[in-house]
């Protein structure tokens, strides 16, 4: 069932078109790691995928579902592309940042990306709870909203993927406080250059994808994402990683913020911190902080509002590009 939107009706007719007539499908990159790509993917190609998740997410004509993600990008296209070949009930509406706000029908599958397990979680947390799969994906996971998750008893599917591997390539279940590795999706196997992840798919895709994702891999088929090359500082000589920082970060701070690097005559970059909001004063005893030396950030920069991509996801070069090095202060 489709919601009253003239834009969504016609989107959802032009996938079953594209589908029926066996035409190509394209989908945009979100940018949020660079400039914007336009990929395209065979109506075979689509077929692989979606049957290698529900095989994995184990779907079948008893699921009932809600797509609230942007039927553009490749996690909203692909719910519908599931839904057509396992035969399940699916619910299509526009996406919010709340999509169980009016959402009265029961389904037992979803996908959701952070921030809208986020509000979801504030605002209409018995219903999200109704929900047995919460598939996330699209932005890393907050250890705080993971907790949060655990202490109302909320099970998630965390996914990693791209829209040029058409969809997730590894799940993972979150259960506990601890974090399990990622698991590949059959068929598919994982390798390393230079510490990033090299994934080979050959049912999908004809040559291996370099990615500048920076993982410990255990074997062919687990690793454990650390985070992003292309978003590394690189303090004095030593390599750190953003999104290790902002884990540890996220416990003390109740805004959308990332850390990045920023150019420094000395150190070559320091770390700086960016947050979303008017300019406070932040309360913080760095010191007590599990951060090594080179990981504390030194510089400091409020920003109105943050770009965000049609998924939500910060676009943190995109919000970056206007930012003047006199912008920032000294921590």
């Amino acid at each position: 069932m489709v919601s009253d939107s003239p834009e969504l009706r016609n989107q959802v007719e032009d996938f079953l078109r594209s589908w029926q007539k066996e035409l190509p499908f394209e989908f945009k990159s979100s940018g949020s790691t660079g400039l914007p790509q336009t990929f395209r993917f065979e109506k075979k190609q689509i077929l692989t995928s979606a049957k290698a998740s529900i095989k994995a997410l184990h779907l079948n004509e008893h699921t009932s579902a809600l797509v609230c993600l942007p039927l553009t990008s490749v996690g909203g296209l692909m719910q519908l592309a599931r839904a057509k070949v396992a035969g399940y009930e699916l619910w299509i509406d526009l996406p919010t940042s709340r999509p169980l706000e009016h959402f009265s029908y029961s389904i037992n599958f979803i996908a959701l990306v952070p921030t809208q397990l986020s509000e979801s979680l504030k605002c209409d947390c018995q219903r999200l709870k109704n929900i047995d799969k919460i598939l996330i994906g699209g932005a890393p996971l907050e250890t705080t909203l993971i907790h949060s998750c655990l202490e109302q008893n909320i099970q998630l599917i965390q996914s990693y993927g791209m829209t040029e591997t058409l969809s997730h390539v590894a799940l993972r279940t979150i259960n506990s406080p601890v974090l399990q590795p990622f698991e590949a999706l059959e068929g598919i196997h994982f390798e390393t250059n230079q510490h990033c992840l090299v994934i080979r798919y050959p049912a999908l895709l004809q040559a291996p994808i370099q990615t500048n994702d920076i993982v410990h891999l255990l074997d062919p088929a687990h690793f454990e994402w650390l985070g992003r090359a292309d978003f590394a500082i690189i303090t004095g000589g030593v390599k750190v990683l953003p999104e290790l920082i902002e884990q540890k970060l996220n416990a003390l701070l109740h805004q959308p913020f990332f850390v990045c690097g920023v150019a420094d005559e000395k150190w070559g970059q320091v770390v700086g911190l960016v947050l979303e909001g008017t300019p406070t004063e932040l309360d913080i005893a760095w010191d007590e902080l599990d951060l090594k030396t080179a990981e504390k950030p030194k510089k400091i920069l409020f920003i109105n509002e943050f770009t965000r991509s049609g998924t939500l996801k910060i676009q943190r070069q995109v919000t970056l590009a206007s930012i003047r090095h006199e912008d920032w202060r000294s921590i």
